[in-house]
């Protein structure tokens, strides 16, 4: 519990570069990628994350299993896109209803055996998830959750990887730049407010396997609250 303490502290601080700073409308983009960001140490401000050219490599490679551009584009690419997954709002539906939530899932899911079984357990995670969220205080209802999706854990996740391709040489300035822009207008269908991007975020991520939710939830108050932050001073997205 010590050494996990350790990482923990660890994240509380906000790394700023005084260097090459973000400033304006490109900073709101860019704070797409700040919860991730967060949980490397990395800088919030600016193109560059900060990291070493090791940390970058183990992020990229062993992490993502990204080796060059191709592979930079695609998983980049899928990250975006995992927010137009059609069953994700049946499984939703389910949740919402579970009396009926087997001929739900059946109805309305495609008949492939794995694909099935994929969806069935996103269902039964939401059953562990979202009370464990409300009791944490992070959402008062699954209501919240419902329009938000796990959006930020996607759009979150691409924006800091699209920097460390960056800093890796698959992706140009401009190509990044893109990258965060598109990342913030999309995620703008799903969250309205930072907040709201820090929770979704603190979701998508417990819901897909994450643990140690405590520090998650820390970094978002970070984020929000500390003066330092270049989140503090912003509410809507």
């Amino acid at each position: 519990m010590v050494f996990l303490s350790k990482i923990f502290n660890a994240f509380k601080s906000i790394r700023l570069n005084d260097k090459n700073v973000v400033v304006g409308q490109q900073l709101d983009y860019l704070l797409i990628s700040s919860m991730y960001a967060e949980q490397q140490s990395a800088y919030l401000n600016s193109y560059e994350t900060g990291l070493s050219k090791s940390v970058l490599k183990t992020i990229l490679e062993d992490y993502w299993t990204i080796f060059d551009k191709d592979g930079a584009i695609e998983i980049l690419l899928d990250l975006q896109e995992r927010n137009q997954d059609q069953y994700i709002d049946v499984v939703y539906d389910a949740f919402e209803n579970k009396e009926d939530y087997v001929s739900i899932l059946k109805s309305n899911l495609p008949r492939e055996e794995e694909i099935f079984k994929r969806y069935l357990e996103i269902y039964r995670n939401l059953n562990n998830v979202v009370p464990e969220l409300i009791e944490q205080n992070v959402i008062k209802d699954f209501a919240q959750i419902k329009r938000t999706k796990d959006a930020a854990w996607n759009y979150g996740r691409g924006a800091f990887l699209a920097r460390c391709c960056y800093e890796a040489g698959y992706l140009s300035e401009a190509e990044l730049k893109e990258y965060l822009q598109k990342s913030y207008k999309n995620i703008k269908s799903y969250c309205v407010t930072w907040e709201e991007y820090t929770k979704s975020y603190i979701f998508g991520r417990q819901l897909w396997g994450g643990s140690n939710n405590s520090g998650m939830i820390q970094i978002a108050d970070d984020l929000q609250k500390k003066k330092k932050s270049p989140m503090s001073n912003k509410k809507y997205l």
